[in-house]
């Protein structure tokens, strides 16, 4: 890492001092650092609403950190000395700790036959095989050699295939406000196998960004968010007028383009109402969704997913088994035949392990107002599945297989979605 660390104003944004914990491994704070900064310009948390008219909290920053640690994951193939939050299993639980908590892998079966054992982490934040209240995903860990993609300590994985210890450091990054969650603390000193090999990091906003974008959130209208020009102390403060700001992205490759992160600014206020009317429309939600993102990223989505921001509507055509986008005018302008989807749903599955049935819990309104605007084709999304967050890197195709699966189960019936379900090779659960 080239990055060095270095105070802001009179403190530190990043405190490690923290009583029982070690300090960071010689040569990571620096990159901590930078990722931590960012996500100081967005709320510490923002409300939505789901489907049945439940709000929720989404905690913005930790987002951040995760998704551009994510993003230098897969710009890496996954060997990198940072993995953002690794799913691990907490199971069997013993009262001497002695049981080694094993991380997910990918259970995707592609990777499985490609990689093997060195395969890429789960990026399913409910892998798998979980078990319900056995599951926790730290912040970050370190790990001693970024070739090996492991990121545990010695012990078998779930298909009984042994690892040597590769865990250097579990990191768990404590934002202003951010406690301990109930046995948060003890799991995570089991993960790490002591407190010896973990960090604890107390941020603090040195430079007041969390109160700049609470104050440009509460200020701007709603027409910036769409990219319309922020008042002229933008030139100063891009960050506080609603302007992407770019994103702390590392890369082992050149990048051609900027990579910009959207505002992330708490716009949803205002708009509670329009969201609790449009939720049986998947369509009315994405464009709703789309509306607030930057001019730069809503031209991204035009250009990979243009039915997010049409008029128009998804139908199955039965005697081709073929998906089909209709405009208002009834032409149809986009067609899927079985192999199409077949390939679109392996393709989604590689990326993001996701299951069929979380594809159908997604809130495609919800994923545009989280997305991120990202360079060489790659965009960073937050899937919303119920009160939980998924932050995945997409690759544009990718993005518009996703775009298109989710929009085609949402607005499809009891029998189109059986068909689509058997033409995937998926097995529906029952009915919800």
């Amino acid at each position: 890492m080239t990055a060095v660390f270095t105070p802001v104003a009179s403190c530190q944004t990043i405190k490690e001092r923290v009583p029982q914990y070690v300090e960071l491994p010689p040569g990571t704070k620096g990159y901590l650092t930078e990722k931590v900064l960012y996500a100081l310009r967005t709320p510490e948390k923002r409300l939505r609403m789901l489907p049945g008219g439940q709000m929720v909290e989404s905690w913005l920053r930790q987002i951040v950190v995760s998704g551009t640690i994510k993003r230098d994951e897969e710009d890496a193939d996954y060997r990198w000395l940072y993995k953002a939050e690794v799913s691990f299993d907490m199971w069997p639980v013993r009262l001497d700790s002695e049981a080694v908590p094993i991380p997910f892998l990918s259970s995707n079966r592609d990777l499985i036959a490609r990689d093997g054992p060195n395969r890429r982490h789960s990026n399913n934040p409910f892998p798998p095989g979980f078990r319900v209240g056995h599951l926790r995903r730290p912040d970050v860990i370190i790990v001693r050699n970024k070739s090996v993609r492991w990121p545990g300590r010695a012990t078998q994985d779930h298909t009984g295939q042994s690892h040597a210890d590769n865990l250097e450091r579990l990191v768990e990054i404590k934002f202003p406000g951010d406690d301990w969650g109930k046995g948060q603390e003890k799991a995570y000193q089991r993960i790490a196998g002591g407190t010896h090999r973990m960090s604890v990091l107390d941020v603090s906003d040195c430079d007041g960004d969390f109160e700049k974008a609470k104050q440009a959130g509460a200020a701007r209208p709603a027409a910036q968010a769409a990219g319309a020009p922020g008042p002229r102390r933008a030139a100063q403060d891009p960050s506080a007028a609603g302007v992407p700001v770019r994103a702390p992205i590392r890369s082992t490759k050149p990048i051609a383009e900027k990579t910009w992160y959207e505002p992330w600014l708490n716009e949803m206020p205002h708009r509670l109402t329009g969201v609790a009317r449009a939720v049986a429309s998947l369509w009315s939600q994405a464009k709703d969704g789309t509306a607030e993102l930057s001019a730069a990223a809503g031209a991204w989505v035009g250009r990979h997913a243009p039915w997010l921001v049409m008029v128009g509507r998804w139908a199955r055509e039965a005697a081709t088994d073929t998906w089909v986008w209709v405009d208002h005018e009834g032409e149809v302008m986009y067609r899927y035949g079985a192999a199409q989807l077949r390939a679109m749903w392996r393709a989604v599955q590689e990326a993001t392990d996701l299951t069929w049935d979380m594809l159908r819990q997604i809130d495609w309104g919800q994923v545009l107002t989280y997305m991120t605007y990202a360079a060489k084709g790659v965009a960073i999304v937050v899937l919303t599945l119920g009160a939980a967050y998924m932050v995945c890197v997409l690759a544009a195709p990718v993005f518009a297989a996703l775009a298109a699966l989710v929009a085609i189960v949402g607005s499809s019936g009891t029998a189109a979605l059986a068909a689509l379900a058997a033409m995937l090779g998926v097995q529906q659960m029952a009915a919800q």
